[in-house]
């Protein structure tokens, strides 16, 4: 099995550098595995898949758009939500030790009317309304209804989840540049 697995690696691994796809290994790697382990024993994208599922049930749309990522990547999973002429924003992220990051932004949209000419254009300056670092295991349903009800109401302060952890400007400008790239 170990050979077949490595026969299978090495055939991935030539594709990867023939198309110029493999990125270059950072001085500064983090591991990130003890996240994705946490939160596989946890079940949270389990959780929160219900959660999405109960929330369109009971709206009758697809109203929450649920998008999970596999590990090695940063981004465990992110939730879409469209009002008017905005997308807001829940994803949460892996970091290292086994923390999480769960970041709240939006993204403008442009009219529908204007779509039709600049479809590529949808997606425009996101604004991070808040960042709270946790870990899986701490995480209950009611935490998880917060987080709902933040992304639900448009990011109105008065349902604000609590902040453990407000990001700082440079995460806050690190974390904008990534949205910006990703939406692009």
């Amino acid at each position: 099995m170990a050979k077949n697995n490595k026969a299978q690696n090495d055939w991935i691994n030539s594709v990867l550098i023939q198309q110029n796809l493999v990125e270059p290994k950072e001085e500064h790697f983090v591991d990130l595995k003890p996240c994705w382990a946490q939160m596989e024993e946890c079940r949270m994208v389990e959780r929160i898949g219900e959660m999405v599922a109960d929330i369109n049930g009971a709206a009758g749309y697809y109203m929450l758009e649920l998008q999970d990522f596999l590990p090695p990547q940063t981004t465990i999973l992110s939730i879409r939500f469209c009002k008017r002429f905005a997308e807001y924003v829940l994803e949460i992220m892996a970091r290292e030790d086994g923390a999480a990051a769960v970041a709240f932004y939006s993204l403008s949209k442009i009219s529908e009317l204007w779509e039709h000419y600049f479809r590529n254009q949808s997606r425009r300056k996101p604004s991070i309304s808040l960042k709270l670092n946790f870990h899986p295991a701490e995480i209950l349903n009611d935490d998880l209804q917060r987080w709902f009800s933040y992304l639900l109401s448009g990011f109105d302060k008065k349902l604000k989840p609590n902040a453990a952890h407000q990001m700082s400007e440079k995460e806050n400008t690190e974390f904008s540049a990534a949205v910006r790239k990703k939406s692009a």
